[in-house]
């Protein structure tokens, strides 16, 4: 049974919209700035993020809008547009047991857990909490507050596996159309930008601190004088329906999705392992059942860590060779965190629309330790009919999906 995407929605530190975000990415845009209030944080040594710009939330009701985050703000956002793509509404199409949302994020909202704490502390008790709080809070909050948003009264899921999420709510998606239970699954995942984010990374020396006077060269993914991840946030959400019900409706499909795996390595909680995503790549490429050398492009997840880039790089080379075409998006947009691999899916679809390849951004000298893949330096007009997508997540949480023109 084939599944397609029938619908793409995005918010993020490029711009609200999928045209605006792939404009971006044709120009070439930095979206990372310095933060320099970040300064204040003892023991934090990157000042670095890339904020979404503003967006309009005024359409939901007040009522809906009083237990949303940040992150679920974008997710509603990115969800309407795709929703609006695929000509899908909630009277005739969503609300029906065919019809799943499934999207989440690395946790609930940071500013929100922040801002609870400190009165927490302050006050030595809940005495003053707002009771809107747990629900921005609660790990299920993006799904919960799309469905409510939505006025949906179908199945929800909520996966949270970090920078992986997104990734992995897709290929549940597919998997779970596959099976029959499903026509329609609404699949993404937000998160939003906080200082505690990106304190995450920089304890374990994965964040930038290098570049904090010159945010536009910061995000360096395989560049030898690479020094970490910046971290951005945002919204990404595609629609994956089933062939017979796009075929049932007259939609359009502006890509296939042909399959995909999610593997923990079990071997380490921060540290990247190369065989461990040759697996999920193999198992990736025998789930859909095509060949390596059917594959035209990879997206890789690449962040610009000194290790993880480097094992990325390695296991591309042993599963593809050098052969094919290879850049990362994270120059571009910073680390989105659980909205990384839908957002980056979504702009690998359209490469394939508007036959271009974007580089990766600040590849100015490959390091050797990633010289076993054909680096994609500058753009490249060419239109690949079969593109590969990784996503790596602390937890050893590896995912790598395919999408094809339809």
């Amino acid at each position: 049974m084939k599944v397609l995407i029938t619908g793409m929605g995005a918010v993020s530190s490029l711009g609200v919209g999928v045209g605006t975000m792939f404009k971006s990415l044709l120009e070439d845009t930095s979206a990372i700035r310095h933060y320099p209030e970040w300064a204040q944080y003892q023991g934090l040594g990157t000042h670095l993020g890339a904020p979404v710009p503003e967006y309009d939330i005024s359409r939901v009701p007040r009522a809906a809008r009083r237990t949303m985050s940040r992150m679920s703000e974008m997710a509603v956002v990115a969800t309407g547009e795709a929703l609006q793509m695929a000509d899908l509404n909630i009277g005739n199409h969503v609300n029906s047991p065919r019809v799943l949302i499934c999207m989440g994020s690395t946790t609930g909202s940071p500013s929100t857990m922040e801002t609870y704490f400190k009165k927490l502390f302050e006050r030595g008790g809940p005495e003053g909490q707002l009771g809107t709080n747990f629900f921005k809070v609660m790990n299920h909050s993006v799904a919960a507050n799309v469905a409510s948003a939505l006025g949906f009264r179908g199945p929800v899921m909520s996966p949270s596996s970090a920078c992986a999420t997104s990734a992995q709510a897709m290929i549940m998606g597919w998997e779970l159309i596959q099976s029959g239970m499903y026509d329609i699954v609404i699949a993404g995942g937000a998160d939003e930008l906080h200082y505690t984010s990106a304190a995450v990374f920089d304890i374990v020396q994965a964040a930038s601190r290098g570049y904090n006077d010159r945010p536009q060269q910061a995000s360096r993914p395989f560049d030898q004088a690479r020094d970490g991840l910046v971290v951005s946030e945002g919204a990404g959400v595609v629609i994956l329906e089933s062939e017979k019900s796009a075929q049932n409706r007259g939609a359009r499909s502006y890509a296939e999705f042909l399959g995909g795996s999610y593997f923990c390595d079990g071997t380490h909680m921060s540290q990247s392992n190369a065989s461990a995503m040759c697996e999920v790549m193999n198992t990736s490429l025998d789930r859909a059942r095509i060949q390596a050398s059917a594959v035209e492009y990879i997206n890789a997840h690449a962040t610009g860590t000194i290790q993880g880039d480097a094992e990325e790089a390695k296991a591309i080379g042993e599963v593809f060779g050098n052969r094919v075409p290879v850049s990362s998006l994270k120059g571009h947009f910073g680390h989105s965190l659980a909205a990384c691999g839908a957002i980056e899916a979504i702009s690998s679809i359209k490469m394939m629309e508007e036959g271009v390849l974007i580089p990766t951004r600040n590849l100015s000298s490959v390091d050797p330790s990633c010289s076993q893949v054909l680096h994609v330096q500058e753009k490249r007009s060419t239109r690949p009919k079969v593109v590969l997508s990784n996503n790596f997540a602390f937890g050893g949480m590896n995912t790598s999906l395919l999408l094809s023109l339809p």
